[in-house]
């Protein structure tokens, strides 16, 4: 066998070629870029303790954190929630001790109808009463809400990750059905303006990628 025809296990569920995440609408047809809201939060949590991510207390976070994505993704077709794509980082320290997740919404009015649930505010209030006890924890958040036409995404050759790892419910055929945004990035869609539903003059601007989106070997 040839090295050529040994297959690549680190390739499983990687899209090959340029896709964009596009949002079906009531049509469940993809072809509005960024025409609704969206609303991002990322969070993150760490562990300063010698044993890392088997310090006290590193455990109960988790498990909370987990709790409320499993909450969420059951209660999806009702709270807005869109998906989320988590990370370990190991650039800082190298001992792979914070844990970072990029959450998506519909907009920030379901993020902060979640944010005052009851599990999120049984977790609120079991940090509150411990953090003394856990100095050497820490939590952050940062939220970005983005109105329509003002986000993008484009993808090369990536397995679905951050808004393409994303479902939202929509009609197909007169059944609701929950649909990936990914599509093929061409046309319009090869360029930042195109993908956030804005005009642009494909004439004028980027004249040296016009080249690469019109050479026959592009597959975009």
């Amino acid at each position: 066998m040839t090295l050529g025809l040994i297959k690549n296990p680190y390739m499983d569920g990687v899209i090959l070629g340029r896709t964009v995440p596009v949002y079906p609408t009531e049509k469940s047809a993809a072809d509005a870029p960024a025409e609704s809201s969206l609303c991002a939060i990322m969070l993150a949590t760490r562990s300063n303790h010698p044993l890392g991510i088997f310090g006290p207390g590193y455990t109960e976070i988790g498990d909370y954190f987990k709790a409320m994505i499993a909450q969420l993704d059951k209660e999806a077709a009702t709270n807005g929630y869109l998906g989320s794509s988590a990370w370990l980082s190991c650039a800082d320290r190298g001992v792979a001790s914070e844990f970072m997740s990029m959450v998506y919404f519909e907009n920030e009015e379901r993020l902060h109808e979640f944010a005052h649930g009851l599990l999120h505010t049984e977790a609120t209030e079991w940090w509150t009463k411990t953090v003394k006890q856990h100095d050497h924890l820490s939590i952050m958040h940062e939220i970005y809400a983005a109105p329509r036409r003002s986000w993008e995404g484009v993808y090369q050759n990536y397995a679905p990750t951050g808004l393409g790892a994303t479902t939202k419910q929509t009609m197909v055929d007169g059944a609701q059905t929950w649909a990936n945004p990914l599509v093929r990035g061409k046309g319009r869609l090869s360029y930042s303006k195109g993908r956030m539903g804005r005009s642009f003059d494909n004439k004028t601007e980027w004249k040296a990628y016009d080249k690469i989106l019109t050479d026959e070997k592009f597959d975009g």
